[in-house]
């Protein structure tokens, strides 16, 4: 809520002519009001957040690649930042996926390691370094299972992060196959903040289904989570052709071609953050 008897910033002094300084851009807000007031200035701003994030995802969803051109156009205000809307997103997927990861996974992965060294030894003796890193594991992390678990949050946490690295390199490769276009690197980086976005969105709607079909007699759900897949395919390739504009022979060549490539740069990815977390996990 705006102080209406403010005349000037309590931030730099200069004059008011609106609830935002025209120099620095702070609000005006008076905090010795009643709690009353400043709840209400809250409430505002959260709703007109909370509109922002509906619009923008509705948009995004709804209509491939329009996103894009309206923020390239000049229409920001009425939508989250593209990077804003992305670590918001991909924030949310991770934080689901760490507790949606069922325990049985981890299970798993210790009887498969178990059933691998019982096969080892019927052959041959494990050698002492094998053994060294057993003992080291287990008394550091009381079990292998242990080990396995927290390796595999290690794993999630640095991988959230290797994923927002790529999507330079993936608005780097949009440039390379469009170098044609005038358009400047800032313009594929929007395009590819948006696109990680919408898979982010796709990827927790899945995990969400997933869980759900877990659920007795609602095991039917899963055939949703393959037709998501088939809907992000289609998608990614509307978006692209929208945004640039290209026939449809042309659009399913490059998409082709940027595929491959980014699919490359996510193997290197997910290969060094899982060293990462294993150097990491291991370390003493």
């Amino acid at each position: 809520m705006s102080n209406p008897v403010s005349s000037s910033c309590r931030n730099c002094g200069a004059p008011l002519n609106g609830p935002f300084c025209s120099k620095c851009g702070q609000r005006d807000i008076d905090y010795h009001q009643s709690i009353r007031a400043v709840f209400r200035d809250f409430l505002d701003s959260f709703l007109a957040f909370d509109g922002k994030v509906i619009q923008t995802l509705w948009l995004l969803l709804s209509r491939p690649g329009e996103l894009t051109l309206r923020f390239l156009q000049g229409q920001q205000i009425r939508f989250l930042s593209p990077i804003r809307f992305y670590v918001s997103v991909s924030l949310v997927f991770f934080l689901v996926l760490h507790f949606a990861r069922p325990p049985a996974a981890l299970v798993v992965f210790k009887e498969d390691s178990q059933a691998g060294q019982h096969e080892s030894a019927s052959s041959h003796q494990e050698s002492v370094g094998d053994q060294q890193l057993d003992a080291k594991l287990i008394g550091k992390y009381g079990s292998l299972e242990g080990f396995a678990s927290h390796l595999m949050v290690e794993f999630v946490e640095r991988l959230q992060w290797m994923i927002l690295l790529c999507v330079p390199i993936y608005a780097g490769l949009l440039k390379l196959i469009y170098l044609r276009h005038a358009r400047p690197y800032l313009a594929h980086l929007v395009f590819a903040f948006h696109l990680h976005s919408a898979f982010f969105v796709c990827a927790l709607v899945q995990t969400l289904l997933g869980l759900v079909s877990k659920v007795p007699h609602l095991e039917w759900v899963n055939w949703a989570v393959g037709l998501v897949s088939l809907w992000l395919v289609v998608y990614l390739f509307l978006a692209q052709r929208k945004v640039y504009g290209q026939s449809w022979g042309a659009t399913a060549l490059k998409c082709l071609a940027l595929y491959c490539g980014y699919a490359v740069v996510l193997l290197i990815a997910v290969t060094v953050t899982g060293t990462l977390a294993f150097y990491l996990t291991t370390a003493v």
